[in-house]
């Protein structure tokens, strides 16, 4: 499952985060109102969380717009506010919960997990599908009809989002953040890398299924045409 963080204090935003990649959440982290609000609209994500006090543009007038423009994602706002009048701002404007710093991290874990369980965003699949292929998540298994193959490690990781966003392009700055973290120094070509070991294993279990690059913006997952 995808959450986002829009979170302009890097120390909070990468623990964070990194507490949620231990509980098995895909992490995409923006330190800015105006990027966050961008990222909030591709509707990418199972969760967000926002911020307050940001950069550009205040926590609460995303939310505003957010929910204006009909994204539903469930919605908990960070805070270091804690005067109930805030809070009620927050809530009567869409926010589905409300959590003021400083928190511990098994409490925004519990926070996180309950929001999805009520908006019925928890999906428990450990398949994920396209074309001719399937995605073992459980057993890092990769089959393509009778064939099969085991696949681990930043491979799965990079395999599992582009499933999780078939429809849709993803940037080689998304897969950066997502799978090696906010702060971590690889580069794109880290990225294309693995795309072409999984090129490969694609091939090997003769799948129609291919990984378009789309230059100059990222990768989408694309079924080959016989003709």
């Amino acid at each position: 499952m995808n959450i986002l963080i829009i979170e302009d204090e890097y120390s909070l935003a990468d623990a964070v985060a990194e507490t949620l990649k231990s509980e098995k959440f895909n992490v995409c982290i923006k330190s800015n109102g105006e990027d966050g609000e961008d990222e909030a609209l591709t509707e990418n994500y199972d969760l967000i969380l926002l911020d307050v006090m940001l950069p550009q543009k205040n926590g609460f007038e995303i939310l505003k717009y957010l929910r204006q423009e009909k994204i539903k994602t469930p919605i908990i706002m960070l805070t270091a506010k804690s005067e109930i009048d805030d809070k009620l701002n927050g809530l009567e404007n869409g926010a589905d919960d409300y959590i003021t710093k400083p928190f511990a991290m098994k409490e925004l874990v519990a926070r996180i997990k309950a929001v999805l369980k009520r908006t019925n965003n928890i999906d428990d699949t450990s398949f994920l599908e396209f074309g001719d292929i399937t995605l073992d998540l459980k057993n890092a298994n990769l089959k393509c009809n009778e064939n099969e193959i085991q696949i681990s490690g930043k491979e799965l990781e990079i395999l599992e989002q582009l499933l999780l966003n078939k429809n849709q392009i993803l940037s080689r700055e998304s897969l950066l953040e997502r799978i090696w973290g906010y702060e971590s120094d690889a580069e794109y070509n880290n990225v294309e890398v693995y795309i072409t070991f999984i090129r490969r294993k694609l091939k090997l279990i003769e799948s129609k299924v291919n990984i378009k690059a789309v230059r100059g913006i990222g990768y989408k997952l694309e079924e080959k045409d016989d003709k």
